[in-house]
């Protein structure tokens, strides 16, 4: 990072400060369009589970002209600062605002002696940046999907289906038929969603947090959490949490039983998951995940449906397109570093971010 003299509460003409009540910085993240990875109660639930958030509000006239939530980490001698699909702002693609907030930001790092800032914009950002004259860099790091597919659900199920793939309609119907049923879950379901969760990770070969992360998340975001699952006679076959933030719901995190497959539950899953976000007031739906071309390598054979976000990718894909979304593209993570080899320490202790 460069560390040239900044003015602890200004950077050109915004002030900049740190904002320590939640209602106010959840106002400011409505007011500038901000993404749930941004909200306070992500920051508190990530608080929970070994990140501390720092809220840094820019503003000029007294109106907010960015703000980013940093989380902070020590990974072994690694202290790294994180802006999850942030930062927010009103026109960052100006390079004079990108400059201000990039300073605004490397002062706070370093005062939290961070020796590593990590942004991943959920919005393109100045060409200054990408360019790298602000002193940011590529990073091969991927914290959060590089792209993801949102559903329109401000519409009536005849419309929902109407848009989605005629396979997943019928997948949809068939799960429906063999007698596949959704309910939303309670925190007493955490257990049956956390065996379900650990029969997943086995089968596809990816690691899970521990039971009491999950169950955080629906503790912290109350009613704009939903657990919900599909079960088969009572018995659970597939289970995702989503949670809601303005007129957006996200699936996060998702698991299905492999001697239920062959009843599609995840479709009829899906679907109940987009009827719960209109009925709390979105109006979109994030699938959350997907490759980040739209071509397989060649070496990957012809993928097969499943549900899991970190297995399987290309399946995923096809799966989550059969929803009839649009495709979101994000820019990216970026990194500043006062010791670029510190990068590589950190990889190797490696903390999640979801």
């Amino acid at each position: 990072m460069t560390h040239r003299p900044i003015d602890p509460g200004r950077a050109g003409a915004v002030t900049a400060r740190i904002v320590d009540d939640a209602a106010s910085w959840d106002a400011v993240v409505a007011e500038l369009g901000g993404h749930l990875l941004q909200g306070w109660r992500w920051g508190a639930f990530k608080s929970r589970h070994g990140w501390q958030p720092r809220r840094l509000l820019l503003s000029q006239h007294g109106t907010a002209v960015a703000a980013a939530q940093m989380l902070l980490r020590t990974a072994g001698p690694v202290r790294i600062a994180y802006v999850p699909r942030g930062p927010m702002g009103r026109d960052l693609d100006d390079p004079v605002l990108a400059a201000t907030v990039t300073t605004a930001l490397d002062h706070w790092a370093r005062r939290e002696r961070a020796m590593v800032l990590f942004i991943e914009p959920d919005r393109p950002w100045s060409g200054a940046l990408r360019a790298g004259s602000l002193g940011w860099q590529p990073s091969d790091l991927e914290f959060q999907p590089q792209r993801t597919i949102k559903v329109r659900v401000d519409r009536s199920d005849d419309e929902l289906l109407n848009a989605m793939r005629p396979k997943t309609r019928y997948n949809i119907r068939l799960a429906r038929r063999r007698g596949v049923s959704t309910r939303i879950g309670t925190l007493d379901d955490i257990p049956r969603f956390y065996r379900l969760l650990t029969e997943t990770g086995q089968r596809d070969k990816f690691g899970i947090h521990r039971v009491e992360y999950y169950r955080d998340v629906l503790t912290t975001f109350g009613d704009d959490a939903a657990l919900i699952l599909a079960e088969v006679d009572g018995d659970p076959a597939a289970a995702i949490i989503v949670v809601r933030q303005g007129q957006e719901a996200i699936y996060l995190y998702g698991a299905s039983a492999g001697r239920h497959q062959r009843h599609m539950p995840s479709y009829l899953l899906q679907f109940a998951a987009m009827q719960w976000a209109r009925a709390a007031g979105c109006r979109v739906y994030d699938l959350w995940g997907i490759p980040p071309k739209d071509e397989p390598p060649p070496d990957v054979a012809e993928p097969r449906d499943t549900v899991n976000v970190r297995a399987g990718l290309w399946g995923v894909y096809r799966f989550k397109q059969g929803f009839g979304g649009e495709v979101v593209s994000y820019p990216g993570v970026v990194e500043r570093s006062s010791l670029p080899a510190l990068v590589r320490v950190w990889r190797r202790f490696g903390p999640g971010t979801r």
